[in-house]
């Protein structure tokens, strides 16, 4: 199905990290007016049909004047900081932006003619579960980044059920792809194996359900046309596993490396998660959604992207 926003005011919180910002450019394509808030614009500022605030989602003042001022038909709202660290530290600032800075977007659209709100949620909200994951499952955070955002994703069903707003929330599962930051697995791998470095990792016996981003935003347009998603908690993942080693294994095989992977030379984490594994039937049904990027197809898309920027940014 192609999903057409023309002409259509959107706004995009957390617009400039990777899946947002992949979700800006699927917008603008459509024909968009797209507004996003962000703390910096530097992946989407060559973009058009883009109007960019920098804003801070915890500023409630800011938000609720930006957000009178677009009166956008659909948000999606993507803001977060990404920290599955389970240091304490970290609680404060990840929970202010996801569970503060949620509220704030969802009080500020009162009095809107918004129809679509759209909340980012994330696999790790499941824990220690038993895969494959099922949206009815009790949350089993296991950090302060995954019990922040279940949370935020209870508040959504619950001001839905109780005061009827459009809110839906996506649980996207391990999502990767072209441009996301080099601190996270796969980008890491990728850059070190194009390099030719070895590749410090942990026993890597973890099995993720990796989710190409492209595939992600098709989720994301989907949900926001879709009126029987109001209200829901959907999966979006692939509905397959793989173990960590075996991902690595295939990334320096796919590139040519000649990179050793040093499995064990870093520890799990603490509470680690086993197997991560989504079952998409929800998304299937409603949304009429399913991947469309095999794994092989979208390491080897991200391997090619990753060797053009190393080569461009090296000259």
């Amino acid at each position: 199905m192609s999903v057409d926003f023309d002409d259509m005011d959107v706004l995009v919180t957390g617009g400039n990290g990777f899946i947002g910002s992949h979700l800006v450019t699927a917008l603008a394509e459509r024909g968009a007016n797209v507004h996003v808030f962000s703390l910096n614009n530097n992946n989407i500022r060559d973009i058009p049909r883009v109007k960019f605030f920098r804003i801070d989602v915890r500023d409630f003042d800011a938000v609720r004047n930006a957000v009178k001022s677009i009166s956008p038909k659909k948000v999606f709202h993507l803001a977060a900081i990404v920290n599955v660290s389970r240091d304490m530290k970290d609680a404060w600032p990840i929970a202010d932006v996801k569970i503060n800075g949620t509220l704030n977007m969802i009080r500020a659209l009162e009095g809107t003619d918004y129809d679509c709100f759209i909340n980012t949620g994330t696999c790790e909200e499941y824990g220690q579960n038993k895969p494959p994951f099922t949206e009815d499952m009790m949350p089993m955070p296991v950090s302060p980044y995954s019990a922040s955002n279940a949370s935020a994703t209870i508040m959504c069903k619950m001001l839905h059920d109780v005061n009827g707003l459009p809110l839906t929330t996506l649980r996207q599962f391990t999502c990767y792809g072209p441009g996301q930051k080099p601190g996270m697995l796969i980008p890491y791998v990728i850059t070190s194996a194009i390099e030719n470095k070895d590749i410090r990792l942990t026993g890597g016996e973890q099995k993720r359900d990796f989710n190409y981003v492209d595939d992600a935003v098709d989720s994301f347009l989907k949900a926001a046309v879709e009126k029987r998603a109001a209200g829901e908690i959907i999966n979006i993942g692939t509905g397959k596993s793989h173990k960590i080693m075996d991902v690595v294994t295939s990334i320096i095989k796919i590139s040519g490396s000649s990179s050793k992977p040093l499995f064990g030379t870093v520890p799990y984490r603490e509470q680690e998660i086993w197997d991560i594994r989504a079952d998409i039937s929800k998304a299937e049904s409603i949304l009429g959604w399913k991947p469309a990027t095999s794994l092989a197809e979208g390491l080897e898309r991200t391997i090619e992207w990753y060797g053009n920027f190393i080569e461009h940014n090296l000259k």
